[in-house]
């Protein structure tokens, strides 16, 4: 969970017609290792993603994220994804997290995680597309539909299009980030020269300078 917490101390299906063309200012390469989302054991019948939990939910100015953590998690539990418990956060202190996961209609293995604060404010999230076991390099075309639609799932409608053709230039680098308002979105493999995995990940500022666990 949390690669860009590593690297520092770290909807919209619109795939098909997409048009890539300039996206949001990006960074480069971080200090850390990347260590990928944590997934759950359960697997789940096939579904296919749609854009958004729901556009009649109001958004969420106060986090960034447009839709609560019950509403996410509530909805990739109807598109057929096997949910967890909550549980302490192993990167920040105070933050708990639920992850899902599917396996989709090709062998694909789709995992979303959601990160709460205190407050039970959405603060960090993540998303995961795993090829099958004859993918060793997974096509960023074959795993771009369910992350946008992850992007409209967290930012909303407007947010997650506005982020869409810099995710399509990006997806399959080995770590790149950018910013939307106050989130930082990075899409990245993990390990960096894994490519059988594909991630996104949307972060706001507090949850990033959150100190880590001590160690037991």
């Amino acid at each position: 969970m949390a690669t860009m917490r590593a690297a520092r101390h770290l909807a919209v299906a619109l795939a098909a017609a997409l048009v890539v063309s300039c996206g949001p200012t990006q960074t480069g390469t971080p200090t850390g290792t990347a260590a990928g989302p944590i997934s759950p054991t359960a697997t789940a019948a096939t579904s296919t993603a749609a854009a958004s939990p729901g556009t009649s939910l109001a958004p969420e100015p106060s986090t960034g994220f447009a839709f609560d953590a019950e509403s996410i998690i509530g909805y990739y539990e109807t598109l057929g994804y096997a949910c967890s418990a909550v549980q302490p956060s192993t990167k920040a202190v105070g933050y708990s997290y639920r992850s899902c996961q599917l396996v989709d209609a090709a062998g694909r293995t789709r995992v979303v995680g959601v990160v709460t604060n205190s407050a039970d404010d959405v603060a960090d999230a993540y998303a995961s597309v795993a090829g099958t076991n004859s993918e060793t390099v997974l096509d960023p075309a074959v795993a771009l539909e369910p992350l946008a639609a992850f992007l409209g799932a967290m930012l909303g409608e407007t947010q997650g299009e506005s982020v869409l053709p810099w995710l399509a230039s990006h997806l399959g680098d080995s770590y790149m980030t950018t910013t939307i308002g106050d989130l930082t979105v990075a899409t990245y493999t993990a390990p960096p020269d894994d490519h059988s995995t594909l991630f996104v990940e949307i972060a706001n500022r507090a949850y990033l300078e959150a100190p880590a666990p001590s160690p037991s």
